[in-house]
């Protein structure tokens, strides 16, 4: 498996969920109710909410879901892909997340959208799932495999609780270039950030979890905008992050965030996945 390229230990999985714990406000600020990249179109008038509904639908749209199929949401955060694929569709979901604060705003949000009958979550390891084998007719990870110390372990996972004929889709990072040890202290320490794949080794790795590869699109350019709105959006709420972190995070954040904004224009990409577990 990639790892990245220096002596910082990789996140391990409670570390990546007292990251989002903490981080919670953080990422608010920046993203809203979707803690994920958005799909940009030509709209003169962009917003990245918008942009990022356009991915969830894309993912929804690729799942072909149908009334009574079980969809595990891994790595599932607050919960607002899952709600809006509530809103289009009959099929359950089942949400894990690592961080209990994340699920239990994602639970919350259930409730308000009086969708607790067809929505859960729960606080689960990725790379332990507790579910029986073949349990879920679906899966999806929208930005999550890049945190997880093992990927590998995560897609076997999937695999083993996904029916045959099981339909899986996965939003992600890629490597595009050469990342420096300070490119990954960064991404490491910042943003947890555990392992990245390129683009020519990403359908091996869901093949070696005994998943069929159905497609990989690289999206990169479709993503691009994602980083200038994040740079307006922590603009406008620099003082607020002070006023909850403290003048040394954003102090720190003016330092890191110009860097990783870098570091994803020249060095990272983004491609969504189809898999999908064999028949037989």
């Amino acid at each position: 498996m990639p790892a990245s390229p220096n002596n910082t230990p990789a996140p391990t999985s409670e570390s990546v969920g007292e990251f989002y714990d903490h981080m919670g406000l953080f990422f608010d600020s920046l993203y809203g109710e979707n803690i994920h990249f958005g799909l940009w179109d030509d709209d003169p008038n962009p917003s990245m909410p918008e942009a990022q509904n356009r991915l969830t639908d894309r993912l929804i749209d690729t799942l072909h879901l149908r009334d009574d199929d079980y969809l595990l949401d891994v790595g599932c955060g607050t919960g607002h892909p899952a709600l809006r694929l509530a809103e289009r569709t009959q099929a359950r979901v089942l949400g894990v997340s690592i961080s209990p604060t994340q699920v239990a705003r994602a639970t919350e949000k259930a409730h308000t959208a009086g969708l607790a009958a067809q929505l859960q979550f729960i606080q689960a390891d990725a790379m332990h799932l507790p579910h029986e084998p073949e349990t879920f007719d679906a899966a999806w990870a929208i930005e999550m495999l890049f945190h997880v110390p093992d990927r590998l372990q995560v897609l076997r996972e999937i695999h083993r609780t996904l029916k045959p004929g099981g339909r899986l889709v996965l939003a992600d990072f890629i490597q595009t270039d050469h990342l420096t040890e300070d490119d990954w202290n960064l991404l490491t320490q910042g943003f947890a950030f555990s392992t990245l794949l390129r683009a020519d080794t990403y359908a091996d790795v869901i093949t070696q979890a005994g998943l069929e590869v159905v497609q990989i699109h690289d999206v990169t350019a479709e993503t691009r905008q994602n980083i200038r709105w994040i740079e307006f959006r922590y603009a406008d709420h620099r003082e607020d992050l002070a006023a909850h972190y403290g003048a040394d995070f954003t102090t720190q954040m003016d330092r890191l965030l110009p860097t990783g904004v870098s570091i994803y224009t020249e060095k990272l990409g983004y491609v969504i996945a189809e898999a999908r577990r064999p028949v037989v």
